[in-house]
């Protein structure tokens, strides 16, 4: 997916920088409250879907949809590419693939996957566009019965490896493309590439390509080829049966509850046995002014001829509760872990008329298990490599309803968070993220972020605005304000209602998960440096008390390997 997330839908949100910090930003992170650092992205330009996520020879590689030198969505789509040891310290490398002039990936080199091929080589499946209007467009569709009417022609491509580049940046395109054509012309889409099922045995490489049916809703197309990069034969639709949510499906992925590298976690892999995790990214949105989202799941059985009934799959299921996550992309690791990244969408107005360098960051790699009938979500364990020190630990907290708590000693615009929240007598408690706490012009009401557990409603959600008692911090929780989220996972039939978490601050960047295996992810805009110290944060409690267990807080570095690459610190107040 890459055509859809157009700028108009961003909603514009606030002040921007002053032009003298502006100035300054050029390629680099200092000075800007917002820009993440220990998220991957580009040093600049725009960022979307994460393409080809794999792990080869000692390193992790995470490719993704990138337009160079502009924040805004533009058709010369190329592949970003950054890599990692051990998935804490990263580094950019070189572009994979750019587009060919008159080719037929002239107009972008859109999403898709990798795999190791027949022989052993890497190789990135991707969908190649080409503007049919464009003088340099290339062949058309032979026939109506297989032209989809869009602005673009799409087609499916091939780049292999160079021999002998263990880092994977050097990339050579095979010249035809692997899938020319859609099997018919009444398609709402023909894109993005997913490996499914490898070679091996005699078995055919299995794939899916995003799609969908005017009137039906979004769909999944199933190709088969003997070699990876030629021979595919369309096979007919994945789903089947029952109204499938929005016009178009993008980044279908489909994975195996218990295969080797599968889902199933502990003593489960025999409850996964038949089990498997259909993904889907859906567009359009049913809200034109905002970001895609959200993404869902559906758990199920895969028949032998390549089948998902719909009807006898539960679902769907978000797979996050937050608005700005996106066309979330898995791979398997050395450990056979399934982790996964996907978009962090901006939810504020891009381009350089704004003052932003850059759009869009990557999630934090989640692991992903099964449990039950819930696809659980954690961040990687390696990410406690980022501490820098422990700044603040209480094993018990007791919180006063209307009452600020207040988080000792925490500093700065990367933090993690993690605590568990046990119910008193209070509807609902909360960490109130007041580093981005900011009072208007007029001197009025000072505002900041939250991120709430509400046992009441049975919801965790991130509550932003939040218009704080100047004097208390409280704020009214019925209020009005932008409330990101949804419902808790039910709690054990046993248990307390404590809900456990885990809050990932990254300057705009928030990112919560919980101990149930649920997460939520949104963005928070600082828009100004603060003029003195940082607040800090405080811990609330709403309607009564509540405790706040194992509390630890830590600040976090930046995950760039290069010293150039690396943020000052951003909480240090700017000189103009």
């Amino acid at each position: 997916m890459d055509s859809h997330i157009l700028p108009q839908q961003f909603v514009q949100t606030g002040a921007t920088l002053p032009v003298g910090t502006r100035a300054k930003l050029g390629r680099s992170w200092a000075l800007d409250p917002d820009k993440p650092w220990f998220h991957v992205m580009p040093r600049d330009g725009w960022l979307n879907d994460p393409n080809g996520p794999i792990f080869y020879k000692g390193r992790y590689h995470i490719f993704y949809q990138h337009v160079v030198g502009s924040s805004e969505w533009r058709w010369e789509m190329c592949w970003g590419h950054a890599s990692s040891a051990d998935l804490v310290t990263w580094r950019h490398e070189p572009l994979a693939m750019e587009p060919t002039p008159h080719g037929y990936d002239a107009a972008g080199c859109w999403s898709g996957c990798s795999a190791i091929d027949e022989r052993g080589v890497p190789t990135l499946l991707y969908t190649g566009v080409r503007l049919r209007n464009s003088p340099g467009c290339g062949p058309m569709p032979p026939h109506a019965a297989y032209d989809l009417g869009l602005e673009m022609i799409e087609c499916q491509c091939a780049a292999v490896c160079d021999p002998g580049c263990d880092n994977l940046t050097t990339w050579t395109k095979v010249e035809e493309p692997m899938v020319p054509l859609p099997p018919r012309g009444d398609l709402a889409g023909f894109r993005d590439p997913f490996i499914f099922a490898r070679d091996g045995g005699g078995r055919p490489w299995k794939m899916l390509l995003g799609s969908g049916m005017p009137g039906r809703g979004g769909t999944l197309l199933v190709y088969h080829a003997p070699t990876l990069t030629s021979g595919w034969e369309y096979k007919g639709e994945l789903p089947q049966g029952r109204s499938r949510p929005c016009g178009d499906w993008d980044m279908g992925a489909i994975a195996d509850g218990a295969a080797r590298g599968g889902l199933a976690e502990g003593g489960e892999g025999a409850a996964a046995m038949g089990v498997h995790v259909l993904c889907v990214s859906p567009y359009p949105h049913s809200t034109p002014c905002r970001p895609t989202n959200p993404c869902l799941y559906w758990l199920g059985a895969l028949t032998p001829d390549d089948k998902f009934p719909m009807e006898q799959a539960h679902g769907p299921e978000q797979l996050d509760l937050g608005d700005v996550l996106y066309a979330p992309n898995a791979f398997v690791d050395s450990r056979n872990r399934v982790l996964m990244l996907a978009w962090l969408q901006e939810l504020r107005g891009g381009g350089a008329s704004c003052g932003f360098d850059y759009a869009g960051c990557l999630s934090l790699p989640r692991v992903l298990t099964l449990q039950g009938a819930r696809l659980h979500q954690a961040p990687a364990p390696e990410l406690a490599g980022l501490r820098q020190g422990k700044a603040f630990q209480s094993q018990h907290m007791e919180l006063k309803a209307e009452q600020a708590t207040p988080i000792e000693r925490v500093r700065g615009p990367s933090l993690e968070v993690a605590l568990t929240l046990r119910r008193g007598t209070a509807r609902c408690a909360g960490v109130l993220l007041r580093a981005w706490l900011q009072q208007g012009p007029s001197g009025g009401a000072p505002s900041a972020a939250a991120v709430v557990v509400d046992w009441q409603r049975s919801v965790l959600e991130v509550v932003y605005p939040t218009v704080l008692h100047a004097d208390t911090l409280a704020f009214d929780w019925d209020a009005p304000h932008r409330r990101i989220g949804g419902a808790l996972a039910p709690p054990p039939v046993d248990g307390d209602g404590s809900v456990a978490l885990r809050i990932f601050v990254d300057h705009s960047a928030v990112e919560v998960f919980t101990g149930a295996g649920q997460a939520l992810a949104t963005r928070v805009y600082r828009r100004a440096m603060p003029s003195g110290s940082d607040p800090g944060m405080f811990l609330l409690a709403g309607g009564g008390t509540a405790c706040a267990d194992d509390v630890s807080v830590y600040e976090l570095g930046s995950i760039w390997e290069h010293l150039e690459d690396r943020p000052l610190k951003a909480h240090e107040p700017a000189e103009e």
